[in-house]
């Protein structure tokens, strides 16, 4: 519960301060970068796995 407090408090102050500042692509760039973390983590997760059934 605490980390999606977090996450979302994260997210609230990328929204202000992009609103703030008129920096509008940031909200486009960021969703991204999240999409790519969780694709990288996913990957590093099931990579072992995948490799132990190739040999």
């Amino acid at each position: 519960m605490l980390r999606l407090r977090h996450a979302w408090r994260l997210a609230s102050d990328v929204v202000r301060y992009s609103v703030d500042h008129r920096a509008w692509w940031l909200l486009l760039i960021a969703p991204i970068i999240a999409l790519a973390v969780v694709m990288v983590s996913a990957t590093k997760a099931s990579i072992p796995y995948a490799v132990y059934t190739l040999f």
